[in-house]
């Protein structure tokens, strides 16, 4: 996907919460209460600025200032919520007009799906009402009713602070709004607020900043930005810094590790101003995912679009993001996806078997005078072991009856024929029987199921390799001829038979097709991400590859001929059979196509989304096991698997 379509791509509004796993061994399903609120005056102007809840437990809670809130104070506006830890929780209250020193209102918790507060074990803290808050106890000073001196001069008076933060009205940025002024806290929020003053939605002072105008070694300040965001996580992973505030642009993949835990990485910033606003986009793209976290915990992806870019070799899978290895991620508007997966290749092509070998003639018999044997043609040779049977000797005159001899049986094969009986003239020799051809190879097996995992990257299943054609088998030699046998006459000795040709080699099996890789917008290993007002799209998965064809098998040998000379006086040898045909190699089973799913959890990962959208693509088919072999199957499509 080219970066000017991602520049187009929507961005959904996101805010999220770190899941913290309990122990499986004794599952805490007892959810935390208030015990105790204190109205607190911070900044000591007699108006209570906050209230400090304290809990049965610790509790977690995303700072949160959205204008929407699980608490309420009675008679007071909240302006934000600060973060959960140990067992307090801060709520940031709009001051009074005037003093309330003995302020103690009841405090009521309603329970939620849009960022709740929660124990470790991921229970909701009870729904209730508190009615036994502490006062801050802070009364303003009496005040004397005096005349000035004529004396002494009349005090100057004060500069105009219209909100009663304690910032007058020249140096505050919002002079009608409490919730800001310089010093105030300000972690980037979805709302854009520069709530410190200081010209950037955060803490400029604490902040890394990233432009791809930068360069890497700049101290990643504002004037002199880094150019990379992983040079920016290393920087806060060193101290010096809380966190990475990333100019619009596209960026290379980021490695996000144990050591880079607690980051949180905010997007779509102008890298000349630094304000910041949805019209700037940031892009982090890499290949075969865009960010890999690998124990990276409470990491916080904010204001981003995410695109895995697909590597063109057969079977490469993409993922958007990829968490693995006890990670812990929070995603607050951000737009994840990958540009789909490659399809798996095809299997080769058994190699084909070789040829039987072709088998010698018999040797001529003699018409007179020949008292010895004559001697049949060899067998064909085989590369698979399955040689023809050597051909009968001819019949010698005045030896037993003066058959001819039988032919050789084809080794591992069909007997010869059998050799003529002796005569006057000589019978002939039988023919050997040709060889019979060698069976079929069996089809492989197609690649099955693609649910089949593995840990922190995905392989899918590959068809089967086919098995092997049989071999043929050699065949017979051929009967020798008879001899001469009358009275009064020079007998002569059969003609040989012919050998039998060597059977074929079967030809090799065809290799499976390897599997199409897999496409995931997220893909989780023993980890867990919050997801809130995001995008996830998985792109397609890619077709499973071709089972390779069988080869052919080799042609059998051709038998020998029979010896034939002078056949009106002596017998003619018989010809050796034709070695049997090489089985044709199995065809390769298809590869398994590859799967498209929007979030995958594996082993013990979760994922929690509101409002946002899950999305999948087509999942990639099953590859080609030949005209009677196994299809592999296709990949599975889903939003979330397992759902």
């Amino acid at each position: 996907m080219s970066v000017s379509r991602l520049l187009t791509l929507p961005i959904a509004l996101v805010a999220a919460t770190v899941v913290v796993f309990a122990p499986a061994a004794a599952r805490d399903r007892k959810p935390p209460r208030i015990v105790t609120a204190a109205m607190v005056d911070a900044n000591g102007n007699f108006r209570a600025d906050r209230v400090r809840l304290t809990y049965s437990e610790p509790v977690r809670h995303a700072v949160d200032r959205d204008g929407h809130y699980p608490i309420a104070v009675a008679g007071y506006r909240i302006r934000s919520l600060g973060p959960g830890g140990s067992r307090t929780l801060l709520v940031y209250l709009v001051e009074k007009g005037a003093p309330d020193a003995t302020a103690r209102p009841a405090i009521r918790y309603t329970r939620t799906r849009s960022k709740p507060v929660g124990d470790r074990a991921g229970n909701q803290a009870v729904a209730q009402i508190f009615r036994r808050a502490r006062p801050h106890g802070h009364l303003p000073p009496a005040s004397v009713a005096a005349p000035p001196s004529p004396a002494q001069p009349s005090t100057p008076p004060k500069e105009p602070d219209a909100d009663h933060d304690g910032t007058v009205d020249a140096k505050d940025c919002a002079p009608k709004d409490l919730t800001i002024h310089p010093g105030a806290p300000d972690v980037p929020d979805l709302a854009f607020v520069d709530s410190n003053c200081d010209g950037v939605d955060g803490t400029a002072s604490e902040a890394v900043f990233v432009s791809t105008g930068g360069n890497d070694a700049n101290p990643g300040t504002e004037a002199k930005p880094k150019q990379t965001i992983q040079a920016a996580v290393a920087t806060v992973a060193a101290g010096n810094g809380k966190y990475v505030l990333v100019a619009a642009g596209t960026y290379s993949r980021l490695e996000l590790e144990k050591k880079d835990s607690d980051v949180g990485i905010y997007g779509d910033y102008d890298s000349k101003t630094w304000s910041r606003g949805t019209r700037f986009t940031t892009i982090v793209r890499g290949t075969p995912d865009a960010v890999l976290a690998v124990h990276a915990t409470d990491v916080v992806l904010q204001l981003l679009a995410v695109a895995g870019v697909v590597e063109q070799t057969y079977g490469a899978s993409t993922y958007g993001i990829r968490a693995v290895d006890r990670s812990r991620l929070t995603l607050e508007r951000v737009v994840v996806f990958d540009t789909g997966a490659v399809r798996g290749r095809d299997g080769a092509t058994g190699a084909p078997g070789a040829n039987g070998g072709a088998a010698g003639d018999g040797l001529p018999g003699a018409c007179d005078d020949t008292q010895a044997t004559t001697t049949g043609g060899v067998g064909g040779l085989s590369a698979a072991g399955r040689a023809g049977g050597h051909g009968g000797f001819g019949g010698i005159p005045y030896v037993g009856n003066g058959g001819g001899y039988v032919g050789e049986t084809g080794r591992i094969g069909t007997a010869g024929g059998a050799g003529g009986k002796g005569g006057d003239p000589g019978a002939p020799g039988g023919n050997g029987s040709d060889g019979v051809g060698g069976t079929p190879g069996g089809a492989g097996f197609g690649g099955g199921d693609s649910t089949a995992f593995a840990g922190t990257v995905w392989t899918g299943q590959p068809g089967g390799n086919g098995s092997p054609g049989q071999p043929g088998n050699g065949g017979g030699g051929g009967g020798g001829g008879g001899p001469q046998t009358g009275l009064f006459v020079d007998d002569g000795a059969g003609n040989g038979g012919g050998g039998g040709g060597g059977g074929g080699a079967g030809g090799a099996a065809g290799a499976g097709g390897s599997p199409g890789g897999g496409s995931f917008g997220l893909y989780l290993s023993d980890s867990s991400v919050d997801i809130q007002s995001s995008t996830i799209t998985a792109g397609d998965g890619g077709r499973g590859g071709d089972g390779g064809p069988g080869g052919a098998g080799g042609i059998g040998g051709r038998g020998g001929a029979g010896g034939t000379t002078c056949t009106s006086e002596v017998g003619r040898g018989g010809d050796g059979g034709r070695g049997g045909d090489g089985g044709r190699g199995g065809h390769g089973g298809g590869g398994a196509g590859g799967p498209s799913i929007g979030i995958l959890k594996l082993g013990t990962s979760t994922a929690k989304a509101h409002d946002s959208k899950i999305d999948h693509g087509a999942p990639g088919a099953g590859g080609y096991g030949g005209p009677s072999g196994f299809n592999g199957q296709s990949g599975i499509a889903a939003d979330a698997y397992p759902s």
